[in-house]
């Protein structure tokens, strides 16, 4: 009976640890793209953007759901990740996202495809955790070579 009950102890306490360390993450929650304050020099004809980051048991969801002005149907991406590892993805283009924390407020995105290096974004969570923003820090599709000079705002629903 006692193994039991420290069996459950063991698994209680796991589980309020994750809990606590996603409670922590500034980046999860509900953000919405803020086109007045983002300067997106190619911009696709995005008419809203947002991204819902949600634990899961193996790290992070995003549910990206993308609106375009032109027919105005929606689109939503699932793309998983965790934190210091690269993730296998679904999504077209790429192949594996990797997202390492540089410091409480920021992470690297990676994406790659077929272990090459397509782009990378820093993302940043201002310090009231109101506002989170994406910076090309690398983007290998750029035909001129030059670092994207786009800045996406989110804003926290």
């Amino acid at each position: 009976m006692k193994s039991i009950v420290r069996w459950l102890t063991a698994i209680a306490a796991t589980f309020l640890l994750a809990a606590a360390a996603n409670a922590a993450d500034p980046f999860l929650g509900t953000w919405r793209l803020d086109l007045a304050k983002s300067t997106i020099a190619n911009n696709p004809g995005v008419k809203s953007k947002e991204f819902v980051l949600s634990p899961t048991a193996e790290g992070v969801m995003i549910t990206e759901t993308l609106e375009l002005m032109a027919g105005g149907e929606k689109q939503v991406t699932h793309l998983p990740y965790a934190y210091g590892k690269p993730v296998p993805q679904a999504g077209p283009g790429f192949d594996a996202l990797l997202v390492e924390k540089t410091d409480d407020r920021t992470a690297l995105w990676t994406v790659t495809l077929k272990g090459k290096v397509l782009s990378q974004l820093q993302v940043t969570v201002s310090p009231d955790g109101k506002e989170m923003a994406f910076r090309y820090v690398l983007r290998s599709s750029d035909p001129t070579g030059e670092t994207l000079k786009d800045r996406m705002v989110y804003v926290r629903q």
